[in-house]
């Protein structure tokens, strides 16, 4: 017998920032958990301290307010963020991913003749620990109620 799975369709995404949502500006948001700089694993460890990366490509605009603007206006803080696959209401089958965004990079500023400019850049997501029970998994909260 097969088992049914619910499938998340990432359709009407919410992405804010803060608490603007930057959705429209954004083609791509990627989460990747990778291992802490600097962390030594032992034979007896699972996996060394984990800590999140956020790729996020956008359309380039100097637009006061644009997400763009954004991370050069407040580069070297911290500001809170929301990802819900599906937009709507958070339940099992359309989950919320909540952190906080470290603005250490800077977007680059890259253009080719004739085309739409557009940048890729990669972020912290500050560690604030690891607690599975209640779905926290190195600064990244799932919410699924």
């Amino acid at each position: 017998m097969a088992i049914a799975v619910p499938r998340v369709v990432a359709r009407n995404i919410t992405f804010k920032i803060g608490s603007t949502s930057y959705s429209p500006e954004v083609n791509m948001v990627e989460l990747t958990l990778g291992d802490t700089p600097g962390g030594i694993q032992t034979f007896s460890e699972v996996r060394v301290q984990g800590e999140w990366a956020m790729q996020i490509d956008g359309h380039f605009s100097q637009k006061a307010g644009s997400l763009y603007r954004l991370l050069w206006d407040n580069f070297g803080t911290e500001v809170a963020f929301e990802i819900n696959p599906g937009g709507g209401t958070t339940g099992t089958d359309n989950p919320k991913y909540t952190g906080t965004l470290i603005f250490n990079e800077l977007p680059p500023i890259s253009m080719t003749s004739n085309e739409e400019m557009s940048f890729s850049v990669t972020l912290r997501v500050k560690n604030t620990g690891l607690d599975t029970s209640a779905k926290l998994y190195y600064g990244l909260t799932i919410a699924t109620a």
